[in-house]
């Protein structure tokens, strides 16, 4: 037997359009680690274990310096509160889906291929995506890069369409601005 722990820091908490990106994908594993998203953006980190795993924990066994802190507590309450609601992840992934197929339709040249789950999504460019980053930000949008090809998009999970309508808006624009040149 062989221990798996998946890390779902990036990916958990409704990211890939479902609670947990390993439950999409029917994978268990024996841990997994939380924290980012968990809280709304409230510094915290959890484990969720089970089997073996869990029966190894005892209350008191483990404890933190600012572990059980209120706030993020409180947060984090919120936070699954919104995520257990029915329809919720079906959102997540309308509006992920949303996302990419707009993208794809646009048959940009610089765009070689769309990808993600749920409001994870990555573009890979035929340029440096660090160009696409420093033209975004200058007309106030915000993506990442995600290595030497890959645009990053991640999204508030509560995003709205006409949030998603004007940044697609501005991407295309920087997008078929660089294509020209």
């Amino acid at each position: 037997d062989i221990l798996f722990v998946a890390d779902e820091v990036q990916t958990g908490i409704g990211r890939s359009g479902a609670f947990l990106a390993c439950m999409k994908m029917g994978v268990e594993p024996d841990m997994v680690s939380l924290a980012k998203g968990l809280a709304g953006g409230v510094p915290i980190g959890a484990i969720l274990a089970r089997g073996p795993c869990a029966e190894v924990l005892q209350p008191g066994d483990h404890g933190t310096t600012f572990g059980g802190n209120p706030l993020a507590a409180a947060a984090a309450s919120v936070v699954l509160a919104e995520l257990a609601k029915p329809g919720f992840m079906a959102e997540v992934e309308r509006k992920g889906e949303k996302i990419r197929a707009t993208v794809r339709a646009w048959e940009n040249p610089l765009v070689k291929e769309v990808r993600g789950m749920g409001l994870m999504i990555g573009f890979g460019l035929t340029l440096p995506p660090g160009d696409v980053v420093t033209a975004c930000r200058a007309k106030k949008l915000l993506v990442l890069t995600a290595g030497d090809d890959t645009l990053r998009l991640l999204p508030p999970l509560v995003i709205t369409d006409a949030e998603i309508d004007r940044g697609l808006a501005i991407l295309k624009s920087v997008l078929d601005e660089m294509a020209k040149t």
